[in-house]
């Protein structure tokens, strides 16, 4: 009885330390590799670290804020050499973010106002303010480190708009966010692997930290396969049910008010769109949206159904004649607003 005892001790000994020894190496590799990769591969948090590592400058600075759009569409270099032929002094940066929203843009705020620019130009759109309010876990498990260790802080109103999921997330301790950061580890093994020899990964890892101009060099898709995909999925139809104050909304109204009582001068952009994109938003969608615009009390561009399709290499994202065409016409915008 005594030896079967001995023998079943030995067996939980041998598996409890198994099981600890797994552990301590799985954090060693999330802390030795996952986490530094993570740090510097991925462009939200390079974006945090370019706010919290850059220095002051004599020299007025403007920020571009937005999704891909904004990311792929504006080209500081032809701004700032826009500036310079009139005479005006700037230095841009693009810190646009894929699938970004003004929800997920809080946790920058404080960010963005600590650094003192004189200008914040947000580029927006439909899917911005009528998205529900929702963002993936994987954005939010990434700055919990930043939040928990308050090199960023949130705000009452800003921490009143995220739900309490994502509040959880955002305030992941070290331990359960080691654990959470399992989900990176595919990422950063293709990374580490097959994508050094194809690039195989939908991630921009090339733009991480270009805040110039972060574009990608995209063949232009040709205008049947565009009205093909159009067809197969239009893109935007009705938000009836985000017509009121949903949660993007008051989220951009609170970055503005933020920024405005920081006296940094704020410049909304309706993005462009292809044409053929343009006729698929419902008359409804529009009217509420142009009329949120037009009372968030700052001045608000429309660019929306400015250039034509072949300016696109798909439906939504400008190819090089997009990107220089209404990056000049920014320039124009910004030098307007300034010597106001």
């Amino acid at each position: 009885m005594n030896r079967k005892i001995t023998q079943i001790s030995k067996v939980l000994l041998t598996l409890s330390c198994a099981i600890i020894l797994t552990f301590i190496c799985y954090f060693f590799f999330i802390t030795l590799l996952v986490n530094p990769w993570l740090e510097n591969n991925q462009r939200e948090l390079r974006v945090l670290n370019f706010y919290s590592q850059k220095n002051s400058s004599s020299v007025p600075e403007i920020y571009f804020l937005g999704t891909s759009q904004v990311k792929e569409g504006i080209d500081c270099n032809i701004i700032e050499d826009d500036f310079k032929k009139s005479n005006s002094s700037f230095i841009c940066y693009n810190l646009a973010v894929n699938g970004d929203t003004p929800l997920r843009r809080l946790i920058e705020l404080d960010s963005i106002i600590k650094t003192k620019p004189e200008v914040v130009v947000i580029g927006t759109e439909y899917r911005d303010i009528y998205n529900s309010g929702t963002i993936a876990d994987s954005r939010l498990i990434l700055v919990s480190d930043k939040i928990v260790s308050d090199k960023i802080i949130l705000d009452t109103t800003s921490t009143e708009l995220f739900d309490k999921e994502q509040l959880r997330l955002l305030h992941l301790n070290p331990i359960n966010r080691g654990i959470s950061n399992r989900i990176f580890i595919i990422s950063y093994l293709n990374f580490m692997t097959l994508n050094k020899l194809i690039h195989n990964s939908v991630a921009d890892y090339e733009n991480r930290d270009n805040f110039k101009n972060p574009y990608k060099d995209s063949e232009n898709t040709p205008i049947n396969e565009k009205i093909d995909r159009i067809n197969e999925n239009p893109p935007i139809d009705d938000f009836p049910t985000h017509y009121d104050n949903s949660t993007n909304k008051l989220a951009l109204r609170h970055i503005i008010q933020e920024l405005q009582k920081n006296n940094i001068t704020v410049i909304v952009i309706n993005v462009p769109c292809d044409p053929l994109e343009f006729k698929y938003i419902s008359n409804s969608t529009r009217e509420n949206y142009v009329s949120y615009l037009n009372n968030i009390e700052v001045p608000y561009y429309d660019f929306e159904n400015r250039y034509p399709s072949n300016y696109f290499y798909d439906i939504t994202h400008t190819n090089v004649q997009g990107r220089t065409a209404f990056s000049h016409d920014i320039a124009k915008i910004i030098l307007k607003e300034v010597e106001k």
